[in-house]
């Protein structure tokens, strides 16, 4: 009962969510892993990442970083594009700055990476970015984006947190202890710091957590009308944008098929990096009370690693069950089509 049978060759798992109108659904994700070749082509991986159940932090540590959301948190309303990854000078020239961005199909995105920056003061005596030091690699994280806590302040009550990005740096609610206080490496180049009262959205192309806004808000109200109604059911407000993961401008409109040119630049240090997304079609079939049911699996996740020369693609299948969960004898998936 509820097993995979997986003659893909990738991994693949199945496992049981809820939407906000409480049908109980079986997901099944197959995920796929690629090595990027130098000339462009690609070819599946020797070490394949498998679909996680719970999400995966920076080291381990939950007060870290979001590397790897959950694949099975929810069905996908669209395709998120991520890239887990480091920023390169041209030629390993150190630089104070530069701009590094990548396109995927119809998602592009451009950030500027700074070296190392602080508060300090003028010879008139006013607050001001020192200038930054050069670096040949900084990490895209977003605990070098905009954010933190800002805990200068005598009593702990007083205390503060960027509740974009808890793990950030940069986030100064008190201006009188901002001397000698860090900067954002990682900023949008439309919406740079400029003042000790700047208040930029945190700048990344990673996962955002679940509990950090804006996503969090997306899970709906859960006041005294919830708790007496619908506990422990999703908000009815719920937007299902909250399973998504990506920045909201890294969420495609619709769904990836494969086959999408890609480019990223400045997250090499080999140079720019060119190829197109590998296009796989998986067949899902499922025994459920006797009967046969075909279901189709859509792109749900693309994640790009150029640091390990590799892309991590998963596929979500989704199958509304309700009464039936009892019967539900297995999925069988097998791979179509590799283009």
């Amino acid at each position: 009962m509820w097993a995979v049978s997986n003659g893909t060759g990738f991994p693949a798992m199945g496992s049981w969510v809820q939407d906000k109108a409480a049908n109980k659904i079986w997901l099944v994700c197959v995920k796929a892993t690629f090595d990027i070749l130098p000339d462009g082509n690609t070819r599946p991986s020797e070490n394949q990442v498998p679909p996680f159940i719970q999400g995966q932090p920076l080291d381990g540590d939950y007060e870290k970083s979001l590397i790897y959301e959950a694949d099975f948190f929810g069905v996908k309303p669209c395709t998120d594009v991520l890239v887990n990854g480091t920023a390169w000078s041209p030629k390993g020239r150190p630089t104070p700055e530069l701009d590094v961005g990548f396109q995927v199909g119809p998602v592009q995105k451009r950030l500027r990476v700074f070296g190392n920056r602080w508060w300090t003061v003028n010879l008139g005596g006013q607050r001001v970015i020192a200038s930054p030091d050069p670096f040949v690699k900084m990490p895209i994280r977003y605990e070098y984006a905009f954010g933190g806590w800002d805990r200068t302040a005598n009593d702990p009550k007083d205390h503060r947190l960027e509740a974009r990005n808890p793990v950030g740096q940069g986030f100064i609610s008190n201006p009188n202890g901002c001397l000698g206080r860090p900067l954002p490496n990682v900023e949008d180049p439309a919406d740079l710091v400029s003042s000790v009262a700047s208040r930029p959205a945190p700048a990344g192309f990673n996962a955002v957590a679940c509990h950090w806004s804006p996503r969090r808000e997306l899970a709906g109200t859960y006041d005294e009308a919830w708790q007496k109604t619908r506990f422990p059911l999703w908000a009815e407000d719920l937007d299902p944008h909250y399973y998504c993961c990506a920045p909201r401008d890294q969420q495609v409109a619709g769904y990836l098929r494969g086959g999408e040119p890609v480019q990223l630049i400045n997250l090499s240090p080999d140079g720019p990096m060119r190829f197109h997304l590998p296009r796989m079609v998986f067949g899902f079939t499922t025994r459920i009370k006797g009967e046969t049911v075909h279901t189709r699996g859509t792109l749900a996740t693309v994640i790009l690693e150029p640091d390990n020369s590799r892309v991590i693609m998963a596929w979500q299948s989704s199958l509304v069950c309700n009464r039936d969960i009892d019967y539900l004898d297995q999925t069988s998936v097998r791979l179509k089509k590799l283009m």
